[in-house]
């Protein structure tokens, strides 16, 4: 039997940000819109409650400096 609901595995390094200066859940919306322009980004999930942000990239693409410097220029600290 095929499982329709295998879950996709995602390839890359994952890191994870702890940040500062968020007031809202749009505000994670913004770190996560940011995060999806840098060139290598896979995947992104940024929680408001948790003040953190979980990102997929391909390090062959991107690095954790130019990840850091995307969540800088929407606004936020990585801490």
């Amino acid at each position: 039997m095929l499982n329709l609901f295998k879950k996709k595995t995602i390839q890359g390094e994952k890191v994870v940000f702890k940040l500062s200066g968020l007031h809202c859940s749009s505000c994670a919306m913004s770190i996560d819109n940011a995060l999806e322009e840098v060139d290598g980004v896979l995947e992104t999930s940024t929680s408001y409650a948790k003040a953190e942000t979980k990102v997929h990239f391909d390090p062959q693409k991107t690095n954790h400096d130019e990840l850091k410097r995307a969540i800088q220029g929407a606004g936020y600290q990585v801490i």
